[in-house]
């Protein structure tokens, strides 16, 4: 316990332990004049000094705290021939993760497409491109193939994925140290950090091992493309490839970085240019009304007589990721050599740059073709408990020639199907490609995100798409400051939506979200708030909130010092909240878990009573003292007031019997 917000009244003129020692009074029967003046002095003395002090509200939320949530994803990989001429159903099971690992997936690789009569049996997506199945995808680790009249071989690759998912407060930075996998043979081991959407942070640079600037387009080029992937909320680095060690990735906060959860995407017609040799071309996004630059799409490639020189662009922009290539050489050749054979090279490399500009450099000594598509994005849709739905038109995508629509989802959230327009509902698929009328369509279901393409060229299917989500529940615990659960409190969420529980038994609420952004979360409990946060990043671990709630010990007294059981002991505080407990044995109560404030306090005992007005604001120990001397039978308590007044009829009477009879003398009563 702290101080008490009380002391043990002192006494006027007196050590307050001699006080406490001995208390007497003197009656002389031929002075009783005398006796008032030293009962007033008494009562005088016993006069308790209150503390004032102002309520201590709840404490004010600080800024939301944002994560990164950082997976390290090793994968894996088997081959197997599959013979479905000795069997007509073929179980594939994934291996074991490594300690400290969880399976995050399992997907079976049709090499060049499963054959015509392989039927998927057990799995949880597949892949499909133009009608042909390419993959199966199992979260439980099992795969089950059966024959639909089909009893030959066919090829495939197994990926076990594995992951271990950190959380990392955003700042300046975030490190990741993977050094623990040198030497172990793994040979593809990915590190992948995300960033909310709505957070304001983005990604500025990412350090390598030696310090290099991964982001640098010179370093992902000589990597290989795809070694490194970026934008401003994700990056994806293939560390078996670039090296064991400590990563660094580097942020930076400002509200311009803050994107939406569920948008539209388009792409306008791509731009053919020729960079001529030892030349450059630089693009910037015109303005669109009711459009935010993205960036581009940027498609280089050359095709020239003689063996590859490594000679190739380079393509400078904010933010320049390298994600596609592909080289050869081939030689032109007749039925002889009357026109002599010619040696051709080509190459073509893919970038995605974000931001409004892009510039393309040109060393070589042959002309290099260059398509841009410029990308914008806008916010859209409308989050439900179901999902969120997202109308699409045409007067929308005018000026587009493909268009998506695009939802990204916190690791709490995940996606489970999306219904179209049409009425279809693509479930069960992780990537799909098919025929739209003389063009194609593309759909990408993941976890997390997803992408639906709705319109290619002329074609557009307008109307209401409608993404499905399952939200796992926040669990919001209030805790005191001896960090102990609170049973009946309200916790109240506000942001995107407002939405309110009660803590059970176990001190936990929970509460349904189904949007993504900032949340204030609110507890009241005993008629004031007393916890008070911001959730940035909404994850599945449980959500302490600390709560300004403290303990009051009321110890009752006689003027003595002696404590009282069975009082009666009532606190009041200023938003009306009342509470009362009967004292113990020893004289004292306690009342737990009281927010801060200021509280009157009163102690009652068969009739007799005393008030006091205390600041609550940390575990308080206060002392009330009632006035008692000493308790009668049939009478009741006995306070220093009433015996001061019975003790002047006391003398009167005895003064007049000892009169008669005896000689004047002193009589003295002594209270211990």
């Amino acid at each position: 316990m702290s101080s008490s917000a009380a002391v043990v009244p002192t006494y006027a003129g007196r050590d307050i332990e001699d006080e406490r020692r001995i208390t007497r009074f003197s009656t002389r029967v031929c002075d009783a004049q005398g006796q008032r003046m030293k009962v007033r002095l008494v009562l005088g003395t016993l006069m308790v000094c209150l503390a004032l002090a102002s309520v201590l509200a709840a404490p004010a939320p600080q800024n939301p705290v944002f994560y990164a949530r950082t997976d390290l994803l090793v994968t894996i990989e088997e081959t197997y021939e599959l013979d479905f001429g000795s069997k007509s159903v073929i179980t594939l099971m994934s291996a074991s993760p490594l300690p400290g690992f969880v399976l995050d997936k399992f997907v079976v690789v049709f090499e060049g497409g499963a054959p015509q009569g392989v039927q998927p049996l057990k799995y949880d997506k597949k892949s499909e491109r133009m009608g042909v199945l390419e993959s199966l995808l199992s979260y439980s680790g099992e795969v089950s193939l059966g024959s639909n009249g089909y009893n030959s071989t066919c090829r495939v690759r197994a990926l076990t994925v594995m992951r271990r998912t950190t959380w990392h407060p955003l700042g300046s930075s975030i490190e990741v140290d993977t050094s623990e996998f040198a030497g172990t043979g793994l040979g593809n081991v990915l590190l992948r950090i995300t960033l909310d959407n709505y957070a304001p942070y983005a990604i500025k640079q990412v350090l390598g091992p030696q310090g290099e600037n991964l982001l640098d387009v010179r370093i992902q080029e000589s990597l290989g493309a795809g070694v490194v992937k970026v934008d401003p909320k994700h990056t994806e680095l293939v560390v078996s490839k670039i090296g064991f060690g400590k990563y660094t990735v580097k942020v930076e906060k400002s509200d311009a970085y803050v994107l939406p959860s569920a948008m539209l995407v388009i792409e306008e017609d791509f731009i053919e240019q020729t960079v001529p040799a030892k030349g450059s071309k630089t693009l910037t996004l015109r303005a669109k009304s009711g459009w935010k630059p993205l960036g581009w799409i940027v498609v280089a490639y050359s095709v020239a007589p003689g063996p590859l020189d490594n000679t190739y662009v380079q393509v400078e922009g904010d933010l320049v990721s390298f994600v596609t290539e592909r080289k050869d050489e081939t030689e032109v050749r007749g039925a002889s050599l009357l026109i002599p054979p010619l040696l051709l090279h080509y190459w073509i490399r893919a970038y995605l740059v974000y931001g409004s500009t892009v510039k393309v450099v040109n060393p070589s000594k042959h002309d290099v073709q260059l398509l841009a598509i410029p990308v914008y994005f806008r916010e859209a849709g409308v989050w439900t408990s179901k999902g969120v739905e997202i109308a699409v038109s045409q007067r929308d995508l005018v000026a587009a020639h493909t268009a998506f629509l695009v939802v990204q989802v916190p690791a709490i959230a995940r996606i489970k199907s999306v219904t179209l327009p049409s009425g279809i509902t693509v479930s069960g698929f992780g990537n799909y490609t098919a025929s739209w009328d003389e063009g194609w369509r593309t759909i990408v279901v993941e976890e997390h995100e997803v992408a639906v393409q709705v319109k290619n060229g002329a074609k557009v299917e307008e109307g209401v798409y409608a993404v499905a989500i399952e939200w796992n529940p926040l669990r919001i615990k209030p805790v005191d400051t001896k960090n102990r659960a609170v049973v009946g409190a309200e916790v109240i969420i506000d942001g995107p939506f407002r939405a309110s529980s009660v803590t059970g038994v176990d001190g936990v609420a929970i509460v349904s979200v189904y949007a993504p952004g900032v949340f204030r979360v609110a507890v009241n409990y005993k008629g004031s708030t007393v916890g008070e946060v911001l959730l940035g990043t909404l994850v599945e671990q449980e959500i302490v909130v600390p709560c300004s709630l403290y303990d009051l010990q009321v110890n009752v007294r006689t003027a003595l010092g002696t404590p009282i059981p069975g009082a009666q002991v009532t606190v009041s505080g200023q938003t009306g909240y009342t509470q009362s407990l009967e004292t113990d044995d020893g004289g004292r109560v306690l009342f737990t878990q009281l927010p801060a404030g200021t509280y009157s306090v009163r102690a009652e005992y068969k009739g007799v009573s005393a008030q006091q007005s205390v600041n609550l604001a940390a575990d308080t120990e206060l002392d009330v003292n009632l006035g008692i001397l000493f308790e009668l039978p049939l009478i009741g308590p006995v306070t220093i007031t009433t015996a001061a007044a019975v003790g002047v009829a006391s003398a009167l009477v005895a003064g007049a019997a000892f009169t008669r009879g005896k000689r004047r003398e002193e009589v003295e009563i002594e209270l211990e």
